[in-house]
Parts: C-alpha cells; sequence; structure tokens
C-alpha cells in the first residue's frame, strides 16, 4: 500500500489522524500523527448512524398500534389509586422517576399521559388507564356518489339496538 504522506510504498500502513484528517500511513510518517478515535476512524457520518441505530434499541417502549385509548376520568382514578395508597403527588413522582408537576397535571386533567407514562402508571398504581375500542364498520346506504352524514350515522346505530 502507498503512504498518503509521503507516496513510499510500505506493507505496514496504519491510520493516523493530522490536522483533523484520518491518512494512511508508513510507519516512518506515523509518529507525525496521533492515534484516531473510533469515531474518527469510521467517519462523523458512520458514527451519528450507529449511535441514532443503539438509541432506537435501546427505546424500551415501542410505538405500537393498538386498539386502546385512554380512559375518560383518567385523572380522577389516578388521584383514588394514588390517595388509596396513602401516597402524596412528590412520593409517586419519585417512585415512578417523573416530576411532581407531570403528576398533578394528569390528575387535574390538563395533560394526556404518553404510552410510557401510562404504563408506569399503570404498573405501581396497579390500575387500568386504558380500554378497548370496537371498530365500528360503516354501512353506505347511499348511493356512491353521496357520503354519509351525521344523522345517517345515528339512525343507523339507533336501528341496531
Amino acid at each position: 500500500m502507498i503512504c498518503e504522506m509521503c507516496g513510499a510504498e510500505s506493507h505496514a500502513i496504519e491510520p493516523r489522524k493530522i490536522s483533523g484528517s484520518v491518512l494512511q500511513l508508513c510507519s516512518n510518517c506515523a509518529s507525525l500523527g496521533e492515534e484516531p478515535t473510533y469515531r474518527d476512524s469510521i467517519g462523523h457520518r458512520a458514527y451519528v448512524a450507529q449511535t441514532l441505530e443503539k438509541r432506537q434499541q435501546k427505546t424500551r417502549y415501542k410505538e405500537i398500534e393498538t386498539d386502546e385509548v385512554l380512559i375518560g376520568n383518567l385523572g380522577s382514578v389516578v388521584r383514588k389509586a394514588r390517595e388509596r395508597m396513602n401516597l402524596d403527588h412528590a412520593t409517586l413522582a419519585s417512585k415512578i422517576s417523573e416530576k411532581k408537576s407531570i403528576i398533578t397535571s394528569v390528575e387535574a386533567g390538563n395533560m394526556s399521559p404518553n404510552e410510557k407514562l401510562t404504563k408506569k402508571l399503570e404498573n405501581f398504581l396497579k390500575i387500568k388507564l386504558t380500554e378497548m375500542v370496537e371498530d365500528v364498520e360503516v354501512s353506505n346506504s347511499k348511493s356512491s356518489g353521496e357520503s354519509l352524514t351525521m344523522g345517517d350515522l345515528i339512525k343507523q346505530a339507533m336501528e341496531k339496538e
């Protein structure tokens, strides 16, 4: 192989960092540079791509599409469960590694918890904060050119009962 510094032919070529660039140098020129870090040796873009891939693998809670939605009275359910366990906002927050203000906001109904927080609350407080939603099939009874109105949907629902 050829040294990128002096152009000499050499069998022992090693990577060295000189002035911010990683060059393949012979043993004579290698003393001019320093040992490149792993990040330097693979390049910035490759390093960032690897880091992002590792971060994605670490995510504990994947976004899973389910037919579950949060219950309507979520705040009061959380408050009652917390009070049943004789915990204040700060204690509950520290037990599930969240901020006190987050717990307060969820209980007050000012914030909807994400999937991760929902799972934490369900597991710690031993409650269910989600419910299954049925898929409702809508039959289009009108001609193909027209769409259903809210009135049509209500009539269909009333007919099923």
